[in-house]
């Protein structure tokens, strides 16, 4: 992390402090003393914490600090977000490279409060740079993938840490809640692990071609899935090179692959290339980084979107 960008979370830890004094002195804001804050970074976090605390009803107040179809790479917080973080009893935060500035504030602001880094609850995998993908430029040495979540196996792991510090921070009652959630939630997370390992026994030894980032390092690597990208998981190109995208149809044609991937609030622009080229269809997967606002409003659940890409995935390996 640079010295400018410590600098400016550090004016903005104080711009949130300040924030959250004047609201607490403001008697249009009213404070819940005893209600649960939890703060997410993101969607697959915010969703299983929203899960196990359900049943809280207004003892609980959840936030997300990622808008709704907004990008989660490039994501700073702003000061009300600082004032979020600085105010709630968990922070579930991921804690790989493109939230260095979580680290920051933790340091400065939250070392005696509850927080669950979620990499230290999975082994960790590095981002690959396969066969005719696309890296940036300027990347040097590989980093940890972020997208930790999109395993099942790891979804579960997480579910445990986020259960784990929720029960740390809540009344006997909420505690014993969560609990009871957890337990169904857990059921349904290891029942989409064991209809992946059912595709990968019964599918055929494709190639999952993904005309896009990414972001399912954990799940093919999880199920000995192949697969063949345009751009890392974290990458932040969006125009693709000739050559990756020739090498992509190549994949397609040498291999007889009738889908190809893209992933949500994508401008799915090389997936229509590739399907121009070749006789593929385009298919949406979910990263599950953040939600449509309609998604978000209607509080659709990790294990929905993940048995979307489960029966995707089964498709495209028929």
């Amino acid at each position: 992390m640079t010295e400018n960008l410590k600098q400016r979370l550090l004016a903005l830890g104080c711009a949130g402090v300040l924030s959250s004094l004047l609201l607490a002195s403001c008697g249009s804001q009213p404070q819940e003393e005893n209600q649960l804050k939890i703060v997410s970074t993101v969607y697959a976090a915010y969703d299983l914490a929203y899960q196990l605390t359900e049943d809280f009803s207004g003892e609980v107040q959840q936030k997300l600090l990622l808008t709704p179809g907004g990008e989660s790479h490039s994501y700073e917080p702003t000061p009300m977000d600082v004032a979020a973080i600085q105010n709630c009893d968990l922070f579930i935060y991921v804690g790989g490279p493109s939230e260095t500035w979580a680290n920051t504030l933790i340091e400065t602001t939250r070392k005696d409060k509850k927080n669950i880094r979620l990499f230290d609850y999975v082994d960790l995998l590095d981002e690959e740079i396969t066969e005719g993908m696309q890296a940036e430029a300027e990347e040097e040495d590989t980093e940890p993938d972020e997208h930790i979540w999109t395993s099942p196996a790891n979804a579960d792991d997480i579910l445990r840490a986020i259960r784990d510090g929720i029960q740390s921070a809540a009344t006997e009652e909420q505690a014993a809640s969560c609990n009871a959630k957890y337990d169904k939630i857990h059921e349904e997370l290891m029942a989409l692990d064991a209809e992946a390992r059912e595709i990968q026994e019964n599918g055929a030894d494709k190639t999952l071609v993904f005309a896009d980032r990414f972001p399912f390092r954990y799940l093919t690597d999880a199920y000995h899935w192949k697969y063949a990208a345009a751009f890392p998981g974290c990458s932040g190109d969006t125009d693709v090179s000739s050559a990756t995208l020739s090498s992509l149809i190549t994949k397609v044609k040498e291999e007889n692959i009738d889908t190809v991937f893209y992933l949500e609030n994508s401008t799915r622009k090389i997936a229509d290339a590739i399907c121009s080229a070749t006789d593929a269809k385009a298919v949406m997967m979910q990263s599950m980084n953040n939600v449509t606002n309609e998604e978000f409003e209607n509080h659709v659940h990790y294990q929905a979107l993940m048995e979307q890409n489960l029966n995707a995935i089964r498709e495209a390996l028929t």
